[in-house]
């Protein structure tokens, strides 16, 4: 299992997501983020993913956790996500090799051309809740790459405890 960031900055009005252009995920709007390299805390990794993929400066202490999301495909655990909100730093977003950034209010987030669990977990941190839950898909194919089925989500405050 991969353990990866996600990162959402957030202003009182706005949220922004990110267009994925290539690999995991192509097609779909998310978050920043990405895999947690050796030797990399997880704020360390969404300081420097968020960077990559949108060319905003920031700081760890400035990071919100908001979730944990362990993502199952088939059942066989592949991405524990470190989830962040960040509502401070330097910069505006540009497009990067990886995504293409753009700004969405609460009522016109592309919920229909995100993960599909994304509305489930997100509304509640929008709302100002942690989230830790387990997250199952079912594919035929590639996870993130080919066509995957929602399952279901199973929240699970004993993520929250073990990994934060």
């Amino acid at each position: 299992m991969k353990h990866a960031t996600l990162c959402i900055p957030i202003t009182d009005t706005h949220i922004l997501l990110g267009k994925k252009k290539i690999n995991f995920g192509i097609g779909k709007w998310n978050g920043f983020g990405g895999k947690i390299k050796e030797g990399e805390s997880p704020e360390g990794a969404t300081v420097r993913e968020l960077m990559e993929e949108c060319g905003l400066s920031a700081k760890e202490d400035d990071l919100e956790k908001v979730g944990i999301l362990k993502f199952y495909f088939n059942n066989e655990p592949a991405f524990l996500v470190h989830t962040y909100l960040i509502r401070t730093w330097a910069g505006e977003p540009i497009e990067s090799d990886e995504m293409t950034p753009q700004w969405h209010t609460r009522d016109t987030i592309p919920y229909d051309e995100m993960w599909k669990v994304d509305s489930l977990w997100m509304e509640k941190v929008f709302s100002g809740e942690k989230v830790s839950a387990h997250v199952y898909y079912k594919t035929s194919g590639i996870p993130g790459k080919d066509e995957e089925t929602f399952d279901r989500i199973e929240y699970d405050e004993s993520l929250w405890d073990a990994y934060v």
